[in-house]
């Protein structure tokens, strides 16, 4: 009997080994958990990784927190150091934590089948309950190279679990490789001949930035035009969505078939401008006034910025002179494959200037682009007439 029982021990521990094996083979980790929220990597600690407990998933209070990830997903917590509670509120509803109590209750004190975890002086939260509570938010998990990711999202994300797990795989690995290394214990000294080991937990992408480089494009700073394609509609919502606004650019016979867009544009806070397709300095000068009529007469906005791709540099100047403000992009993402791409391209000019197309394959870059300069902490500016002149470059 007791030899059977040593056998059965002996084949459960094997059987652990093996998971633990094939989980290693997969290059997925099951006890690492990485975090996002929207279309943003979070970054990831031994203080703050998300946690199974009693068979749910807790996240630290931070990923609801607008102030740390700089998101507003309607939901937010805020924790009071004086009363040791959390209040997690979408300005409707409302879950108070209370830390002390091990308990927690609804704005009107009622009872809530629920409680918060201390950890390492992190508070974490049942992210589960917390989105069939309030019904706006939800959370997702999805196998990565590097561990779980965890990613709470509204309505405003853009990209899907897995064009996210592939626009920001560098971002990832950096912070899993990050992670590793902080909880690495010191190693005694070796020689200087020896090399060093590297983490053996799942496989690392030959062309993945090490913690120490720069990622590309990371905190580049970028202003952004859009020229105009049947996706433009599209496009300035992805816009908003982030918080962000951008420059249109109109040639003159689109900007009078589009009177309705280019007044929703411009109530929205986008910049307008046009692109002169003239030959000669005169021809563009009189397209210029004809289009600023327009924009006054439509959206009761004036005219500054304009692209004149075929003229030269006598040209651009009598159009300066004439008061209007040049948009020349750096780059046009069209010419690049990939988001990846166009971040490798990206300088460290005071400002990057990015032109998208808002055609199918051009909202689809940019997604991914969005995705890609959020990760990278880029700094997007909304493309306006005194920016650009002060550009200069």
């Amino acid at each position: 009997m007791k030899r059977i029982v040593k056998l059965a021990a002996v084949a459960v521990l094997c059987a652990a080994f093996l998971m633990g094996l094939i989980a290693t083979a997969n290059g997925a980790p099951a006890n690492v958990y990485l975090m996002a929220v929207n279309d943003r990597p979070m970054e990831m600690t031994a203080e703050n990784m998300p946690m199974m407990a009693g068979g749910a998933l807790y996240v630290p209070y931070t990923m609801l927190s607008s102030r740390a990830t700089t998101i507003n997903l309607g939901v937010s917590a805020q924790y009071n150091s004086t009363r040791r509670t959390v209040l997690v509120s979408s300005g409707q509803q409302g879950v108070v934590f209370d830390l002390q109590a091990n308990n927690a209750y609804d704005i009107r004190s009622n009872p809530l089948d629920a409680h918060a975890v201390v950890r390492n002086s992190m508070v974490f939260l049942p992210i589960m309950w917390l989105c069939n509570y309030f019904g706006s938010i939800n959370c997702t998990l999805t196998r990565t190279n590097y561990g779980t990711l965890v990613r709470v999202t509204n309505s405003a994300v853009v990209l899907s679990d897995r064009e996210f797990v592939d626009a920001a795989s560098s971002q990832l690995a950096d912070n899993y490789y990050r992670y590793l290394a902080s909880i690495q214990p010191a190693s005694t000294p070796t020689p200087t001949a020896a090399p060093t080991a590297r983490p053996t937990a799942g496989p690392r992408p030959s062309a993945t930035p090490t913690p120490s480089e720069p990622l590309p494009g990371e905190r580049a700073e970028v202003t952004l035009a859009y020229r105009w394609g049947d996706q433009a509609a599209e496009a300035a919502r992805l816009l908003e969505n982030a918080s962000q606004r951008a420059l249109f650019l109109f040639t003159p016979e689109e900007l009078a078939a589009n009177d309705g867009l280019v007044r929703r544009l411009a109530a929205a806070g986008h910049t307008l401008g046009l692109v002169l397709t003239g030959e000669t300095a005169e021809d563009c000068l009189v397209q210029a006034e004809e289009g600023a009529s327009l924009l006054a007469a439509m959206a009761r906005c004036p005219l500054f910025i304009v692209e004149a791709p075929a003229l030269n540099g006598d040209g651009r100047a009598a159009l300066e002179q004439a008061g209007y403000v040049l948009w020349e992009p750096h780059l046009r993402a069209d010419d690049y494959g990939s988001a990846g791409a166009v971040m490798r391209a990206l300088s460290a000019r005071r400002i990057n200037r990015v032109e998208l197309t808002c055609d199918g394959t051009g909202l689809d870059l940019s997604r991914y682009l969005w995705s890609a300069m959020t990760a990278a902490s880029c700094r997007v500016y909304q493309a306006t007439a005194p920016l650009l002149a002060q550009a200069g470059d």
